[in-house]
C-alpha cells in the first residue's frame, strides 16, 4: 500500500492528463459539443463520484440534444450550467409577470367598461325619473349581467394572481437552491472549491492575515483505490460517510470543503501550529475508524486514512502563498509513502525550490 500511495502522489499530473484525454474521447464518441460546461459534465460522470449523474449521462446515448445535456447539468447543480439555469429561471419569471400584466390590463379594461355602464344607468335614472318599468327592467338586467360577468372575471384574475405568486415563490426557491448549490459539493454536501476560494481570500485583508489561522489540505488515502477496485458507487458511499466525520471534527467557525476527487481543505481559526497538527491527527484517527463495507463481501470492510499538509496564515504573505505552502507540505507527506501530517517549514520550501529549479539535474 505504501508503494501505491507514493506512486499516486507523484503521478497526479499524469492521472489528470489521462482523465482529460478520456473526457475528450468520450465527448467525441458521443457527439457532444465541446462546450466548457459539457466537459465539466462528462468529467463528473467519468469520475463516478455522483452515481445518479453518471446514470443520467449514460442514458443520453449518441448525439444527444444540447437541451437534454443542459437539463442534466442543471438538475445536478453543476457550476458550469448556472448560466443556463439562470436563463430558464429568467424566462419563467418573465412569463409569469407577463401573464399577470395581461390579466391586470384585462381586469382594468373590464372595470372601466363596467364603470361606463354603471354611470349610464345612474344618468338614466337621474335624467328620466319616470322611465317606464320595461326600460328600467332592461337596464337593470344588463347591469346585473355586467356585475355577474365582472365578478367572474375578478375571481379568475384572483386565481391567476394566486398561481403567479406561487410560481414566483417557486422561482425564488429555485434561485436560493441554485445559490446554495453553486457553493456546495453535490456528493458530500460540504462546501466546494468555489466556496473554499472565497473563504481563503477572506483570511487576508489587504495582504495581512486577519488573525491566527491554519489551512490543512487533505488527501483521503485509499479512496482512489476503492473506486478503481470496487466502482465509483462505493467511493461515493465512502465520501458520504466521511462528510459528517469532517463536520463534527471542526468548531462552528471553522471550515471544511471538498476541493477535489479525494481532496479536502480545512480552515482552523484561532489556532497555533501545534493545535492545528493535533486537530489534523484527531480527524485522521476518526477517519481511520470508519469501516467501509465492500460489495458482495459480508464480513470484509476497508478503512481509509488521511495525508495532511498544513500552513499557517501568519507566516504566509497572502492566500495564494498560504495555499502553495499547504500543497508543498502535503506533497512532502505523500512522497514519504505513508499517511501522516506535516506543517510547512522553510526546509520543505527549500527542498521544493531545488526540486523545481530549472537547473535541477
Amino acid at each position: 500500500m505504501a508503494n501505491r500511495t507514493r506512486q499516486d502522489g507523484n503521478n497526479h499530473p499524469a492521472q489528470n492528463a489521462a482523465v482529460l484525454l478520456k473526457v475528450a474521447q468520450t465527448m467525441a464518441k458521443l457527439g457532444i459539443a465541446p462546450f466548457p460546461r459539457n466537459y465539466e459534465l462528462i468529467y463528473e460522470a467519468l469520475c463516478g463520484q455522483n452515481s445518479a449523474l453518471t446514470r443520467d449521462v449514460a442514458a443520453l446515448g449518441v448525439h444527444p440534444a444540447q437541451a437534454r445535456i443542459e437539463e442534466i447539468g442543471i438538475k445536478h447543480h453543476l457550476a458550469g450550467f448556472s448560466a443556463a439555469a439562470t436563463d430558464t429561471i429568467r424566462a419563467d419569471a418573465a412569463h409569469a409577470i407577463s401573464t399577470v400584466n395581461h390579466g391586470l390590463k384585462n381586469s382594468i379594461a373590464k372595470k372601466e367598461a363596467f364603470a361606463v355602464l354603471l354611470n349610464r344607468f345612474i344618468a338614466r335614472l337621474e335624467s328620466d325619473p319616470v322611465a317606464g318599468m320595461t326600460d328600467f327592467a332592461d337596464d337593470a338586467s344588463r347591469l346585473r349581467n355586467a356585475i355577474t360577468a365582472f365578478e367572474r372575471e375578478e375571481r379568475a384574475f384572483a386565481v391567476t394572481m394566486t398561481d403567479t405568486v406561487a410560481q414566483l415563490g417557486g422561482i425564488g426557491g429555485e434561485i436560493e437552491v441554485m445559490r446554495k448549490a453553486s457553493n456546495r459539493d453535490p456528493v458530500t454536501g460540504l462546501a466546494n472549491r468555489i466556496a473554499f476560494s472565497a473563504r481563503l481570500a477572506a483570511l487576508y485583508d489587504d495582504g495581512v492575515a486577519a488573525g491566527p489561522a491554519a489551512l490543512a489540505l487533505v488527501t483521503v488515502e485509499g479512496l482512489r483505490d476503492l473506486s478503481e477496485d470496487h466502482g465509483g458507487a462505493i467511493a461515493e458511499k465512502a465520501l458520504k460517510k466521511l462528510a459528517p466525520v469532517f463536520r463534527k471534527s471542526v468548531k462552528k467557525n471553522d471550515f471544511v470543503a471538498r476541493v477535489g476527487t479525494d481532496e479536502f481543505a480545512f480552515v482552523f481559526h484561532d489556532v497555533s501550529a501545534e493545535n492545528a497538527e493535533a486537530i489534523a491527527q484527531r480527524i485522521r484517527a476518526a477517519v481511520e475508524a470508519v469501516q467501509i463495507a465492500l460489495p458482495n463481501r459480508t464480513y470484509t470492510t476497508q478503512t481509509l486514512s488521511l495525508s495532511t499538509g498544513i500552513s499557517m496564515a501568519l507566516t504566509a504573505t497572502g492566500s495564494a502563498d498560504l495555499l502553495a505552502q499547504a500543497e508543498l507540505a502535503l506533497q512532502a507527506v505523500r512522497a514519504g509513502g505513508r499517511a501522516g501530517t506535516l506543517i510547512f517549514s522553510a526546509a520543505i520550501g527549500s527542498r521544493a525550490a531545488k526540486t523545481y529549479s530549472p537547473h535541477a539535474a
